[in-house]
């Protein structure tokens, strides 16, 4: 896949587009980021434009999403193990069918072009080959096809996504077998709790979601926060830009819990309270979600911050300026999602909701929580009150706006 035109080159309609330089800086972070090995200078087994699809995916943050994880930071990480031609090939050939999918050539919404067909048909051939065999050589990286598979098919065919589910876990299940059950000493062991997480929100309202989470269950053994932490670790290092650990790395699953919604949080509530003796692993996966969550938003260290942010109310004043407004309002929204990550864990560990609520910890919790939304509530009233415009931190002229 050519590289897009710049603004520049679109605005004044050049047809042959201008070759782009990047910054030393940039050159430098991308050196050290790309895949080490470099592209082999001749491979007649890679067309050229399947290594022009990688390249660009190596070098560009395409803001496109695989599940919720960006292609280009999946291509990455894969290069690392299957080199920078990413094989087998039915692996390369889905990574740039996801890219075409969402480049904006399809001519109608949901139909793919005749090229990305071509992409899926070799790849499915290729895997569809391999297992009808049986063959020795079946490994995670079909494990991968077939997820990529499922996520590809799930915007146009869904029967046809939860067959591709099915396969991901047989194939989990007979590679597991090959490591003797101890997939931790798989060199893609951080991906297959990443897949675990994916399946469990792609299938989050499948008829069939329970049966899933116990059988991802019994191939994995019980979701860990350490296995959550080692692959969103993985993922931060195949970004393009070196970030720090509160970065966004997730796209596309709901709330802060990353997996689950806190509507779908109160169903997991439903169900546990409706058949308290029956372990249910999706509520195992929620508790991991709320935990790493929880430990996130404690390291910010807002609750002293947001004290001081707020000192001039107590004054009888308003913040000093609009990054402080900012600030509050921040602190404010994430400590509110702090202390319901902690309330909700409470509940689910409890073996009633009320008994959790009730516990010494919980009305502790729920007395900090009020407190943190007191004092938003007399922030937004000071705010009001001064005519402050939110965002801004500036004063409103009430003369001047209109009636």
């Amino acid at each position: 896949m050519p590289e897009l035109p710049c603004e520049f080159c679109t605005l004044h309609n050049l047809s042959t587009p201008c070759l782009k330089l990047l910054g030393p800086k940039t050159q430098a972070q991308q050196q050290n980021l790309v895949p080490s090995k470099p592209f082999p200078p001749v491979d007649p087994n890679v067309p050229s434009e399947d290594l022009s699809a990688l390249q660009y995916l190596y070098s560009n943050d395409t803001r496109i999403l695989c599940g919720s994880v960006k292609l280009d930071v999946l291509a990455r990480l894969l290069a690392r193990t299957y080199s920078p031609t990413i094989e087998p090939s039915g692996l390369r050939h889905m990574i740039i069918a996801h890219l075409m999918s969402k480049s904006g050539i399809r001519t109608r919404p949901n139909h793919p072009t005749e090229e990305e067909g071509n992409h899926v048909g070799i790849a499915l051939h290729e895997l569809s080959v391999k297992l009808s065999s049986n063959r020795p050589d079946i490994d995670e990286s079909d494990i991968l096809i077939s997820y990529l598979l499922a996520i590809w098919s799930g915007e146009i065919n869904s029967s046809a996504a939860e067959v591709h589910i099915k396969g991901v876990l047989q194939i989990m299940r007979h590679v597991a077998r090959k490591f003797g059950g101890n997939i931790s000493s798989s060199p893609m062991a951080p991906l297959w709790g990443l897949l675990r997480d994916e399946i469990l929100w792609l299938t989050r309202k499948s008829s069939r979601s329970s049966q899933l989470y116990n059988e991802l269950h019994s191939i994995l053994g019980p979701k860990t926060i350490q296995q959550r932490q080692r692959y969103e670790a993985e993922l931060r290092g195949a970004m393009l830009t070196p970030c720090d650990k509160h970065v966004k790395v997730l796209f596309g699953r709901s709330m802060h819990t990353s997996i689950h919604t806190l509507v779908e949080v109160a169903r997991c509530l439903d169900r546990r309270r409706a058949n308290p003796s029956v372990h249910d692993p999706l509520v195992d996966s929620v508790l991991v979600e709320l935990h790493v969550e929880q430990l996130s938003l404690s390291e910010k260290g807002h609750e002293p911050l947001l004290a001081r942010e707020l000192e001039p109310l107590d004054r009888g004043e308003y913040v000093k300026d609009w990054r402080d407004e900012a600030n509050v309002l921040m602190r404010c929204h994430d400590l509110i999602v702090l202390y319901s990550c902690r309330l909700t864990i409470l509940a689910l560990r409890a073996g009633t909701i009320k008994e959790g609520l009730e516990s010494r910890e919980g009305k502790e919790t729920c007395r900090t929580l009020i407190a943190v939304l007191k004092r938003a509530k007399e922030f937004v009233i000071a705010g009001i009150k001064g005519g402050r415009v939110f965002g801004t931190g500036i004063l409103i002229s009430w003369r001047s706006v209109p009636l």
